[in-house]
């Protein structure tokens, strides 16, 4: 029987930029991860729990239920994608066109960027934060409709909600140009 999963390891200097990072795996990036045809059924526990079918085939939810601040399952079996994935940031580093450090430093930086902006979510919505920057995205233009259709929240100016939704669109241009695929990038900005 084919071997339908994998644990593969990329090189040692692209395992440190995933490991390190991680927004593919805990929502930052995707909401959901795709599946190859054939996979559910023989996943891991937590991916199977949350794997669906839609009309693009079958994908599994994020944030994965096996990332707590890295993989969890990095050296076990898993669904193809954990190992194939390949941000534009591994990309480039990868063809030498930027150093470890700075794709680290890259990372770090967005990473503080996305938590500031999480803060300020919950800080203004006065929700915790939805799982994962991309459903959070979401779920911020549902609160602004919500919040200028009645009196905004106690303590909330109108200036602080505009001020938020800049951030975090200034954090999603970020993550498109920096970790998301050309491919990826070009739906973004071809719209």
């Amino acid at each position: 029987m084919k071997k339908i999963y994998s644990n593969a390891k990329a090189p040692e200097g692209e395992q440190q930029i995933c490991v390190t990072c991680g927004f593919c795996c805990d929502g930052t990036l995707y909401m959901h991860a795709t599946l190859q045809p054939g996979e559910r059924g023989h996943l891991p526990e937590k991916i199977e729990a949350a794997s669906r079918t839609g009309e693009g085939g079958d994908y599994f939810l994020l944030p994965c239920g096996y990332f707590a601040g890295s993989c969890t399952i990095y050296d076990r079996e898993r669904a193809d994608v954990c190992s194939t994935y390949r941000c534009s940031l591994l990309k480039l580093f990868a063809g030498g066109g930027i150093s470890q450090e700075d794709a680290l430093r890259t990372i770090r930086e967005a990473a503080v960027m996305r938590d500031e902006v999480l803060s300020g979510y919950r800080r203004i919505t006065g929700r915790d934060s939805v799982a994962g920057f991309r459903r959070m995205l979401v779920d911020l233009g549902e609160v602004t409709k919500d919040m200028k259709k009645s009196v905004l929240a106690a303590g909330v100016q109108a200036g602080d909600l505009e001020m938020l939704t800049v951030r975090f669109n200034i954090l999603e241009a970020l993550l498109i140009k920096a970790f998301m695929p050309a491919e990826e990038f070009e739906k973004y900005v071809m719209k």
